[in-house]
């Protein structure tokens, strides 16, 4: 099963190296001697990490994944990062927060200044300037969780200090680095999501576009954007350079197609498994069909598909829906193919998200694809089966008009319907695919690339570099 933990924003680190601007990127080691950066425990090299000590191979990440971003992005201003790698209070064995990070400070109205009353994070206001607008203001904070290191935080789960992305079970610091990377150069706010800092947005809100109302966050009001940031699947990133860019790193969308009864036809977003055949144009169609089940110990409700269906004869050469709970998704789905269903729609049994669930397991045996939806969804589709002769016609396919993550060309936002502070709005939905570095949570099957971020931060003014070199500076 593969560990999913929350990222925390905001994070603003760089290294310098070839190709990029004239600007120096300098790290300032905030911790003291014997830990942190500076933890003298002696460590093997490790996935290209050189270091010999623990402090050096932490250091050593952080320099690597700055280069990763400094050879993309113009910067001709020094940015200096405070940081440090210390304990963050209140990691559990399953879940824990891996950085903490901020701007030091935003600006607005400043020379050459793209868009009047509006927050830039000082690094890009700095950029724009060309000047460093705080010269007695170092640029950014930032800090790593060294409990992971420790078995009271997230388990077995290390933190992996190589940069070869073999991380195995272990949380790959040099792409949360990355990932805190793209906050800090402006996939942020400047106030508490959704208030605004003085009643001015942030860039990044400026880009920010509710598809229901047809407004930017820049043209709500505060009541507008309370509503919108828990507008699931509707709250999207209007920047042209993501738009443009979505089509190279987005697959396109495996989707539940209903086909009728028409007050409900329409394509319903789909959790996916990590087990199973994956839906392809060759459609998985026919009538849809609740799953029933004996009540006992492996699953108390008769609708969960934890045991033998007792509706076979029902189920055969149908989708088999079957309710969330009690029970591995694997088990479900051995079920549903006993009992000759063509394939499986699991409903979810949370609101939380308003996100068709993941679905880990290995199950080399089943031949069916296995798909979730919503709660909601869910409740939509047995409305119409529990109704007198009520019958649901629906395929599972790969739809090549639509790409995973995106809605009538939009590139998804992450608006979860229970509000998640430091995740929401500031982060890539889930049902992209594949999985983008700026989602929320960390995926072990994330790459080392920078995907649509880069096209993010280019949408908030950020400039490719010249092909201009300096040299590394580390203080």
């Amino acid at each position: 099963m593969l560990r999913r933990v929350p990222f925390l924003v905001m994070l603003l680190l760089f290294s310098m190296q070839a190709f990029a601007g004239t600007g120096r990127i300098i790290i300032l080691n905030l911790d003291s001697a014997n830990v942190g950066l500076n933890d003298p425990t002696p460590a093997a090299p490790v996935g290209g990490n050189a270091g010999t000590t623990l402090g050096q191979q932490r250091l050593n990440v952080y320099l690597a994944a700055a280069e990763k971003w400094q050879n993309v992005i113009d910067t001709n201003v020094d940015i200096r990062v405070r940081a440090s790698f210390a304990p963050i209070s209140g990691c559990t064995d399953t879940e824990g927060v891996l950085g903490q990070a901020s701007p030091i400070d935003w600006a607005f109205n400043f020379d050459n200044a793209p868009k009047p009353n509006v927050w830039y994070p000082i690094a890009l206001a700095n950029k724009f300037a060309n000047r460093d607008l705080l010269p007695t203001a170092d640029d950014i904070n930032v800090r790593f969780n060294s409990s992971v290191d420790n078995a009271t935080c997230l388990g077995a789960t290390n933190w992996y200090y190589g940069l070869d992305g073999n991380h195995g079970i272990h949380q790959d610091l040099f792409v949360v680095v990355l990932h805190e990377l793209g906050h800090g150069l402006g996939i942020a706010g400047a106030g508490g999501t959704p208030n605004f800092r003085d009643n001015l947005p942030a860039i990044a809100d400026t880009h920010t576009f509710d598809l229901t109302t047809g407004l930017r966050w820049d043209q709500m009001t505060l009541e507008q954007r309370q509503v919108s940031q828990l507008n699931t699947g509707n709250l999207v990133w209007d920047g042209a350079a993501v738009r443009g860019a979505a089509g190279t790193f987005l697959k396109a969308t495996t989707a539940l197609a209903v086909s009728s009864p028409s007050p409900i036809a329409g394509s319903y977003d789909i959790g996916t498994a990590a087990f199973g055949p994956v839906a392809s144009s060759s459609n998985v169609a026919g009538r849809i069909a609740i799953a029933a089940d004996e009540m006992n110990a492996d699953g108390p409700t008769s609708t969960d598909g934890c045991t033998p269906f007792t509706n076979a004869s029902s189920i055969a050469g149908r989708i088999a829906l079957i309710d969330r709970g009690s029970c591995t998704f694997v088990a479900k789905a051995r079920n549903a193919q006993a009992a000759g269903a063509i394939g499986v729609v699991i409903a979810d049994n949370t609101r939380t998200t308003c996100a068709p669930p993941g679905m880990a397991g290995v199950a080399p045996d089943v031949t069916i694809p296995i798909v979730s939806i919503t709660q909601g969804d869910g409740d939509t589709l047995k409305t119409v089966l529990n109704a007198v002769n009520g019958t649901v016609q629906a395929s599972l396919r790969l739809d090549p008009s639509q790409l995973a993550g995106t809605k009538q060309g939009y590139v998804r936002l992450y608006a979860p319907c229970t509000f998640e502070p430091g995740s929401s709005i500031r982060h890539w939905d889930t049902n992209a695919d594949p999985d983008l570095l700026m989602e929320p949570s960390i995926s072990s099957s994330l790459l080392h690339g920078l995907d649509l971020t880069l096209h993010q931060l280019l949408d908030l003014g950020w400039s490719l570099p010249p092909r201009t070199g300096r040299r590394v500076l580390k203080r």
